[in-house]
């Protein structure tokens, strides 16, 4: 009989596509989510088990680990991981679970950090390491489902806007984690202790990224070179809080050092899933066939450029209003 395997953070990208995968092979998986929200309920319908609770709450995390032998504890994007590994920690330990895969991340693997995320998980590794829970380190890079945001404007006005400078970046997509992280999961001993990068199957730039939504749009896209400062406000308006934008503004600096392209092409994918890795042509072509703006018309075009005046006159979150709280210093 399959173990009984949780998922946190389950209706993010990373989480959900885990989710989906585990439950087409048969695998009995319970989700912890904070509310019963559209994505959960997709998931529950699915065959998922539901379990409502916060990261911080130990009655929801026993509640939650009451059964399962294997986690994919995956942190959402919000201050608090420190405290909140640590309380994993103690009820994982309770609960004596058998493995656990922590997402991570890439930049962690760098001293000079501005990004208070970053640093978290370089502490959260720590203690994992400290608690002697068998534990697989999951590091990824970019999402390539963070650039799913420039699709209104490339599609419409043929326009690719670009924080990135020249840094290159193996982009992987949201399926490929999905069933890496199953992959993990299903056997996680051969990996215990140690970070596992995965990344799509080659390193492009902003030039390379614009050629390929040219192909895939049949229109020639143009490279939009903007500032940290516009990107935020598109982040902004695109309904991301201040505390995730600044933190990815942190790391657009990262791209533009070319720090992403440092770690791969990693042969990740192909070992765990037995297939090759999808490129990023295969993924942008999904992001605009599934995209609401993938027709281009008149009342598009007029729509982006509403939408391109509105980002202009939002307002960016600060590098300085709150330095404690959006950065973190030496460790």
């Amino acid at each position: 009989m399959k173990e009984l395997l949780l998922i946190t953070a389950a209706t993010g990208t990373t989480g959900y596509a885990t989710t989906v995968e585990l439950l087409k092979e048969g695998y009995p998986v319970r989700i912890f989510v904070r509310s019963r929200n559209r994505k959960a309920i997709e998931l529950e319908q699915l065959g998922a088990e539901i379990a409502i609770g916060q990261f911080g709450d130990p009655e929801a995390l026993k509640t939650a680990l009451t059964g399962v032998k294997r986690v994919y504890y995956n942190y959402p994007f919000i201050p608090g991981m420190v405290e909140n590994v640590a309380a994993f920690i103690k009820a994982a330990l309770a609960a004596r679970i058998e493995a656990v895969v922590f997402m991570g991340q890439w930049l962690a693997e760098f001293e000079d950090q501005k990004s208070l995320h970053t640093n978290s998980v370089k502490i959260a590794y720590r203690l994992f390491e400290e608690s002697g829970l068998p534990v697989v380190y999951y590091n990824p890079g970019f999402f390539a489902e963070d650039v799913i945001l420039l699709t209104e404007n490339i599609v419409q006005l043929g326009m690719m806007p670009s924080p990135f400078g020249d840094g290159k970046c193996p982009w992987i997509s949201g399926g490929d984690q999905g069933r890496v992280l199953a992959a993990l999961l299903k056997n996680p001993a051969p990996f215990y202790g140690q970070k596992v990068h995965p990344t799509g199957p080659k390193s492009i730039d902003a030039k390379e990224m614009a050629e390929i939504y040219s192909r895939v749009t049949g229109r020639k896209v143009k490279v939009m070179p903007i500032t940290d400062k516009m990107f935020m406000k598109a982040l902004i308006a695109a309904g991301m809080d201040a505390f995730m934008t600044v933190q990815i503004s942190y790391y657009m600096e990262e791209f533009r050092k070319n720090r992403f392209a440092e770690g791969g092409p990693t042969d990740i994918v192909k070992r765990l899933t037995g297939r090759e890795p999808e490129d990023f042509e295969t993924i942008a072509r999904g992001f605009v066939n599934h995209s609401p703006y993938n027709r281009r018309g008149l009342t598009g075009i007029l729509r982006a450029l509403k939408n391109f005046m509105k980002l202009i006159f939002s307002k960016a979150p600060s590098y300085t209003r709150d330095p404690a709280f959006y950065s973190a210093g030496p460790l």
